[in-house]
């Protein structure tokens, strides 16, 4: 449709002796899917933001419609019609979702001040165009993670792109939400825009993709067709070595006799009920089911986020009260949240800070931290990681999501938890860090850890885990265990269907 839309000429950034991206060319045509593939660290972002005017390059130049125009800013990026959905979701949570929708272009009445009707009713035509339901005038903070994606998706909708980047923006959706997506990004192909999509979910690479760009350490190291890959070509490539399996052999002995949680006739104030389970030492747990239906509800409520309404709850066989974070703490229990960056780091503060969070009093002598304690427990715990940083003293804001997300994980290795709860946890990182993240979780399944995951990737339930429960309408509706966990089971247990099939 017309040839190159954007050309990156030799493109590079570095910083200081760190080259984050190296001579980069990519040639972005109107009207079709370019995907953007690589390890978190490789260098995608970096474009991505040279691109958007958010980074100046070191060298390198940028041809938008077959002439020179380097982007030295956003406001030009835009001006221009490059539109990108970053990772980081940019919404303010105490205005409503038409105000994030339309912030910085608001439709202006008559007297020059924002006309609000207009707003909400642009909004519904909108939705309506991409086949969403939502309510305009609901306040985003009061929206799921999922929910406020699609928020950010509509703000760059909005603004008519020419080039829509995607980074990332299926990572918090479920597969009925992406396949929406991929009809609004089709109906936009359709009308010439070019799009940008970057996802670590290989199966979208292929769903959404036509050509496609795969770099590794800052550098291209294939540009072509989607058709001339396979799953196999593009994990080689993107990680420079073969990776044998994609999850760590299950445990071949069985899980404790003993409970390790026992949770029975569980409910809470928003609206899980009869929820009864139990979850044995040295076992991985799966939740799965539909988004909406309860699973990562009641995981915060195990970690007392949620308050519980009525039930009982049973740590190691001594009946457990969770009306907070600190009584989950204290009875062993640990949680890695869905979203890392709001809720489960301290994203401005250093590695260092992150990793002993959990655990002051093994970090301080007479009151006092010990500095030399601190440096030989993080140290310890970001070798067992493998967390890639500059240093231990820089934020947390600088590494990739990868490795935030050990971050995440890791400071939990200082304590002494005994179950382990965790929401989403390879959402945003790429297919070798995940492997590394389910080996890990592995390793601490066959010391007696008991790991309870849910995810809505379902091949991660099926890889993973020793059993899977399934919820429906915000109860337990399905446990599948051995031959039974399978993709098929997953999904007929989430629409509620009892009957499985051995496979």
């Amino acid at each position: 449709m017309g040839g190159p839309l954007l050309q990156t000429l030799g493109l590079s950034k570095n910083y200081g002796a760190t080259v984050a991206a190296g001579d980069v060319s990519i040639s972005l045509e109107a009207g079709r899917v370019h995907a953007l593939v690589g390890e978190n660290g490789a260098g995608k972002s970096t474009i991505i933001k040279m691109v958007t005017g958010l980074v100046r390059p070191s060298s390198g130049h940028l041809r938008w419609q077959g002439k020179p125009n380097d982007i030295h800013s956003p406001l030009e990026a835009r001006s221009l019609g490059i539109v990108a959905v970053h990772q980081e979701l940019t919404l303010v949570d105490t205005m409503t979702v038409a105000r994030n929708i339309w912030l910085g272009h608001e439709p202006i009445g008559r007297i020059g001040t924002i006309d609000y009707k207009e707003m909400n009713l642009a909004s519904l035509r909108l939705f309506e165009s991409m086949g969403l339901t939502l309510d305009p005038i609901a306040a985003v903070g009061k929206l799921g993670l999922s929910e406020k994606q699609l928020v950010e998706i509509l703000k760059a909708l909005s603004l008519n792109p020419k080039l829509l980047i995607l980074d990332e923006a299926t990572s918090t959706l479920d597969d009925k939400e992406v396949e929406l997506l991929h009809g609004i990004v089709r109906k936009l192909c359709a009308q010439g825009c070019a799009v940008v999509f970057v996802s670590h979910r290989i199966k979208e690479v292929f769903q959404f993709g036509e050509d496609c760009s795969i770099m590794k350490d800052g550098r291209v190291v294939f540009e072509g067709r989607i058709a001339d890959l396979n799953e196999h070509l593009i994990i080689t490539k993107m990680t420079g070595r073969e990776l044998s399996q994609g999850f760590p052999a299950k445990n071949s002995r069985p899980p404790s006799p003993r409970a390790l949680l026992n949770v029975r006739d569980l409910a809470t104030r928003r609206g899980l009920h009869d929820i009864t389970f139990q979850l044995r030492g040295g076992e991985i747990l799966g939740i799965g089911g539909l988004q909406g239906h309860g699973q990562a509800q009641l995981l915060e409520s195990l970690f007392g986020l949620n308050a519980i309404s009525g039930g009982t709850v049973e740590v190691q066989g001594e009946k457990t009260t969770l009306r907070s974070p600190r009584d989950a703490l204290a009875a062993g229990i640990a949680l890695v949240p869905e979203d890392r960056k709001s809720e489960g780091l301290f994203i401005d503060r250093s590695v260092e800070e992150n990793m002993i969070a959990c655990s002051f009093p093994d970090c301080t002598r007479a009151g006092v931290i010990s500095s030399s304690r601190v440096r030989d427990l993080v140290r310890s715990i970001v070798s067992k990681m493998d967390v890639k940083a500059p240093s231990l003293k820089a934020p947390v804001r600088r590494l990739s999501g990868g490795n935030q997300q050990k971050v995440a994980v890791g400071r939990w290795l200082t304590t002494s938890f005994k179950i382990l709860l965790l929401i989403e946890p390879t959402r945003g990182i790429d297919v070798a860090t995940k492997f590394e993240m389910y080996s890990l979780l592995r390793q601490l399944a066959n010391t007696g850890v008991g790991i309870i995951v849910t995810t809505n990737e379902m091949i991660e339930l099926v890889g993973l885990c020793d059993r899977v429960l399934v919820m429906f309408e915000k109860s337990i509706g399905t446990e599948l265990e051995g031959e039974s966990i399978s993709e098929h089971n997953i999904l007929a247990a989430s629409f509620g269907h009892r009957r499985i099939a051995n496979e």
